[in-house]
């Protein structure tokens, strides 16, 4: 019997990935950024732009509908009947993602159509699908006891590190129930509009962390949940992979700490030269444009496979996991010191001034036999 937990959708976001369950109401100002557009672009650049747009498939039509079907077959997931019920979804999240767009800067404002979103955002994102189902059934994996019965399945958890509107992880959500996402990016308002969109589509297999990456599994309360537990880590181009791999190696699991003998996975989508102790380490390198069964050229991103212990290799050899500031205990960073220098400059008294006699004191007169002798 398959499980599936389902983690309820928050309306806002703390910072550390508290949830508060009521409604949020924001002023625009507070939220969202403005929305004025630069007048400075190109006018070469508009017209290459107009130009790519014009070569991209309406996302409505029934070319693209045809076109996901294709791609579920030629990668064995799932039946034709789901992939055109998928289609519709995917629409649907291109237009929440347009509404938020215009209040909140989730991707390049430039060119924001819907051929822009569900072609070099949505499409990308669900090209993964088959590289993160790989090794399990629909986002479902044995976890073996002692006996060495499979009668325990888990759901495939999933990391999405640096997530920003939702890319990759919230498409792969909304296509794959059984799996469970943790989106996680530092910036709320983001989060917020990434939960408002999950909550209009009803999913319910994600949450959502507010804040750094290496802050999740440092050693403090309520912070172990995340170290060495998820099956999978995804980011996309979020900055050097050398230095991505030095943030999030220890949440993916471990070889021996797996009954079934399998290690977590990191998959990155990047473009461009990688340098040499990561390319060393790759276990696999396939092109978007190859998974998704398009022309090629039509992107230059590409999606890299790495072990968890290769990810660690990466992090140690490249010298990024010695460079992480991570965060001191409480009351020991510069504003506490400064605090506490305050208080004792407060405390101390100044030289001559007034203060109350302790009668518990012996006074001090310079001799110890003094009489006093009344006449």
């Amino acid at each position: 019997m398959m499980m599936t937990t389902a983690f309820s959708f928050p309306s806002t976001i703390t910072r550390g990935g508290a949830i508060n369950r009521h409604p949020v109401y924001l002023h625009n100002s507070q939220l969202y950024s403005s929305s004025a557009s630069s007048s400075s672009s190109s006018s070469s650049l508009r017209v290459g732009s107009r130009a790519a747009e014009e070569e991209e498939i309406d996302p409505y039509s029934e070319e693209a509908k045809t076109n996901l079907v294709n791609f579920y077959k030629q990668h064995n997931i799932d039946t034709i009947q789901d992939a055109e019920k998928d289609h519709k979804k995917l629409l649907r999240l291109t237009e929440q993602v347009l509404s938020w767009n215009q209040r909140l800067n989730l991707i390049s404002r430039k060119d924001c159509t819907p051929e822009v979103v569900y072609h070099r955002h949505i499409l990308p994102s669900i090209a993964l699908m088959p590289l993160v189902l790989k090794n399990s059934h629909s986002g479902i994996i044995s976890n073996s006891e002692d006996d060495g019965s499979n009668n325990n399945p888990q759901p495939l958890k999933i990391v999405d590190v640096g997530t920003g509107g939702g890319f990759p992880g919230l498409p792969l959500a909304l296509l794959l129930p059984h799996c469970e996402f943790t989106l996680v990016d530092s910036i709320q308002k983001k989060l917020v509009a990434v939960s408002e969109m999950a909550a209009e589509l009803d999913v319910e297999n994600v949450r959502i962390h507010c804040g750094r990456c290496e802050e999740m599994y440092a050693e403090r309360e309520g912070r172990k949940e995340h170290l060495a537990k998820y099956d999978v880590c995804l980011g996309r181009s979020v900055t050097a992979l050398s230095r991505f791999c030095a943030w999030m190696y220890p949440l993916l699991k471990k070889q021996q700490q797996n009954d079934d003998g399998k290690e977590g996975r990191l998959i990155y989508i990047i473009g461009g030269e990688l340098e040499d102790v990561v390319e060393s380490r790759i276990q696999s390198d396939i092109f978007l444009d190859e998974l998704l069964h398009r022309e090629e050229g039509t992107s230059d991103k590409r999606a890299l496979i790495f072990l968890a212990k290769d990810v660690e290799a990466i992090a140690v050899e490249s010298g990024e996991v010695d460079k992480i500031v991570r965060s001191a205990p409480a009351g020991t960073g510069r504003k506490s010191r400064a605090k506490k220098n305050k208080q004792e400059r407060t405390n101390k008294v100044a030289k001559g001034a007034w203060q109350k006699r302790d009668n518990s004191v012996k006074k001090e007169r310079g001799y110890d036999d003094f009489q006093r002798f009344e006449f």
